[in-house]
């Protein structure tokens, strides 16, 4: 159960964030509610998925204080290419 309710999470927020549209985004409430329950909202398996999305995209985390957005991640070349130049 707790990785279904991690894996709604991720679902339900990657289709807010998708504008999927009001319909799709009920049917996904729906399912939630059958599988985790009526307090899925606050579900911490289900805002760990949520979170997880988020911080994909940049956004802050919900429902954790001072929780924010992962920093970028810097792209750089290996040592041995930086000193050879390729």
């Amino acid at each position: 159960m707790s990785e279904n309710s991690v894996l709604l999470g991720i679902k339900y927020e990657a289709a807010r964030i998708g504008d999927v549209g009001d319909d799709a985004l009920a049917g996904i409430e729906e399912q939630m509610r059958e599988e985790v329950g009526e307090g899925w909202e606050s579900d911490d398996r289900v805002i760990r998925g949520r979170n997880a999305v988020r911080r994909e995209h940049g956004l802050p985390g919900l429902g954790e204080p001072g929780d924010r957005p992962s920093p970028p991640i810097i792209l750089r070349r290996p040592l041995w290419r930086r000193l050879l130049g390729s």
